[in-house]
């Protein structure tokens, strides 16, 4: 066995520790490293933005961030790469709340509180308008109200007038009551309505036009116009009423 001397000896001993010492210092630097990256040097597309917010918040890390939040290691790196549709809206405001941040506030870092606020302002506009389109639509109401009313005025004035001489003189022919709706004639004509046919006049089942009293009229059988009905252009307002036969009071 070779034997070296004392010199010798204690500059490879002195090597040996020199070189344990430098790998021992080089792994503590990449563990050193390691931690730093993955908890404090910026990876994320916002890391700049929100990691001098963690530490004024008082959150060492992003780890810690997700602990306190409540999110995945994945959300927190959606958050951090600005994929905040991958978030909730409870989710984000946890977040800004940790941060000591408002909702808006958040949604600044990633250039959506304009967009937020946009949004907000279509929405009272909307609104507005919505709100003036019920005024219009009412003012528009009353002023159809109005005008029908002085077109029925005459009819209405006269209505009362009818009932009244009818209970005192029942025996008042017909002929005198009919002249006092002439003005209902009149109406008709001023809305473009068309009555479909003429009463207890006969005429061939149209299902189109006609509502039978009985379910098993067939169409084309001859019927009796009991009521008539009315048009306008090509809308039926209401159908005329028919029957196989005529009342007692129509029959010659």
């Amino acid at each position: 066995m070779l034997e070296y001397p004392a010199p010798l000896l204690l500059l490879f001993t002195a090597i040996a520790e020199f070189g344990i010492i430098v790998f021992v210092g080089a792994m503590a630097l990449v563990r050193y490293l390691q931690g730093r990256r993955s908890s404090s040097i910026p990876t994320g597309q916002y890391d700049l933005v929100l990691w001098p917010q963690l530490q004024t918040a008082g959150i060492k890390d992003w780890k810690t961030l997700q602990q306190l939040s409540g999110l995945t290691v994945d959300q927190v790196n959606q958050l951090r790469m600005g994929h905040l549709s991958q978030l909730s809206l409870g989710q984000l405001q946890q977040v800004a709340a940790l941060l000591e941040w408002t909702l808006d506030d958040l949604l600044d870092v990633y250039g959506l509180s304009a967009a937020r606020q946009e949004n907000r302002a279509l929405r009272q506009e909307g609104l507005r308008l919505q709100a003036a389109l019920q005024d219009q639509q009412q003012t528009l109401m009353t002023a159809w109200r109005r005008d029908t009313f002085a077109q029925l005025q005459p009819l209405l004035t006269n209505y009362p007038t009818v009932q009244a001489m009818i209970q005192m003189k029942p025996d008042l022919l017909a002929k005198n009551v009919i002249s006092l709706f002439t003005n209902l004639d009149n109406l008709l004509q001023q809305w473009e309505c068309q009555p479909i046919g003429t009463a207890w006049a006969q005429v061939a089942y149209d299902p189109q036009l006609h509502q039978p009293d009985q379910p098993d009229i067939a169409p084309g059988e001859p019927v009796y116009v009991r009521f008539v009905g009315y048009t306008l252009g090509n809308m039926i307002l209401c159908p005329a009423k028919v029957s196989r036969t005529l009342p007692v009071s129509a029959q010659p």
